[in-house]
């Protein structure tokens, strides 16, 4: 497979990133140390590109109906300009990918899949949209996807655009359509994946270089620094927000993937409806948790196995060093009975690992909301 450069790859090569395939595309590992990196986007603001991250546009009569018949949130409930996270799911109640939707208008829908599984995506939509008056397309590379994080992200931003960024104005998970530093058709989506206040902007390819320098300039004095894959990994993991093709698989189910809370109940059928629907009512057999190691213990190798009592019951599928709590953290999938919070785990070189069921950073989820 060839390997891609970004629209910003010679501005990273500019600022000496350490770039490094991943994922199909070279891309920042990091500007400085990954643990700074990490620590100002808490305390501050940081500046990622999210390479590879593409819209679908779905559009027409049936728009609404094609995205309700293959999503299992109730979309019909979405009001315009407001998105939501969810699965796009088999017939056999497991991962196609997960996905953040968001309503334009009645007749058109964006669909943000995971960088590798647009195609997948794209051509499954148009597979159940057949007949239907809907039409499916990439928008591929007319933009690309920065992500800017942090408390102070509102405050390096808002100056750059007439946009109204207030908590009032602009809500999680809501979208704007506005100019930001004199370039037009620039998106504002209030998402991230760092569990901070946060913007992911879909901003003109044509433009991107002008707009990533732009928002470092204006953002230099309230400590905003560009940051890499390293932090974002590690920033994720504090919240243990999964990752399709490590946390979550075509393998995986919501429930059991603890987003059962994603699935909402509604008339309309979607692929794998009945079964997890069951397993929501019933219970999953295996859960994702998050497992906290021990002051001093590095970070386990994913695939690394997990037992309890000399038996393996289970794997590692990602894992950071958590900057924010000091400690190494990981996440896997444990039997069920077994995820609860304080339970304890093996791991290779007799590290013993405490189990937690929830975020190890800002549980209740609040800095996102400010």
């Amino acid at each position: 497979m060839t390997t891609k450069k970004t629209p910003l790859y010679h501005v990273f090569m500019a600022r000496n990133a350490d770039v490094r395939a991943a994922a199909g595309y070279y891309a920042p590992i990091a500007f400085s140390d990954p643990k700074t990196e990490h620590l100002t986007t808490r305390e501050k603001a940081g500046l990622f590109e999210i390479f590879g991250q593409f819209l679908l546009q779905v559009s027409g009569r049936d728009a609404l109906r094609l995205v309700n018949e293959t999503h299992v949130a109730d979309m019909a409930k979405l009001p315009d300009n407001k998105g939501t996270y969810c699965g796009i799911l088999k017939d056999d109640g497991c991962f196609l990918d997960d996905v953040i939707t968001w309503r334009v208008s009645m007749d058109k829908f964006w669909v943000c899949p995971a960088p590798h599984r647009v195609g997948v995506i794209e051509a499954h939509l148009n597979e159940k949209g057949a007949g239907m008056d809907v039409t499916v397309v990439s928008l591929g590379y007319r933009y690309t996807s920065l992500s800017l994080q942090g408390p102070a992200a509102r405050d390096c931003l808002q100056p750059m655009t007439p946009a109204d960024l207030s908590n009032e104005a602009l809500k999680p998970f809501e979208i704007v359509q506005t100019t930001l530093a004199g370039v037009e058709d620039v998106i504002i989506s209030r998402t991230g994946f760092t569990g901070e206040l946060g913007y992911e902007l879909f901003i003109p390819t044509q433009n991107a270089e002008d707009i990533y320098v732009a928002i470092l300039e204006a953002g230099a004095d309230k400590g905003l620094v560009p940051c890499g894959v390293a932090a974002m990994v590690s920033l994720r993991i504090e919240k243990k927000y999964p990752i399709f093709g490590r946390d979550i698989t075509e393998e995986h189910n919501p429930v059991e993937a603890g987003l059962g809370w994603t699935v909402r109940a509604k008339d309309v059928d979607y692929p794998g409806k009945g079964i997890v629907e069951g397993l929501k009512a019933d219970g999953a057999t295996r859960s994702l948790v998050l497992l906290e190691l021990p002051e001093g213990a590095n970070p386990p190798e994913g695939g690394a196995e997990l037992h309890v009592d000399g038996a393996t019951i289970g794997h590692v599928t990602s894992s950071a060093m958590g900057h924010s709590v000091g400690r190494a953290l990981a996440m896997g999938y444990v039997p069920s009975e077994l995820a609860r919070d304080g339970e304890m785990v093996e791991l290779a070189g007799d590290v013993v690992a405490t189990i937690r069921t929830g975020a190890v950073y800002d549980p209740q989820n609040g800095r996102s909301r400010i």
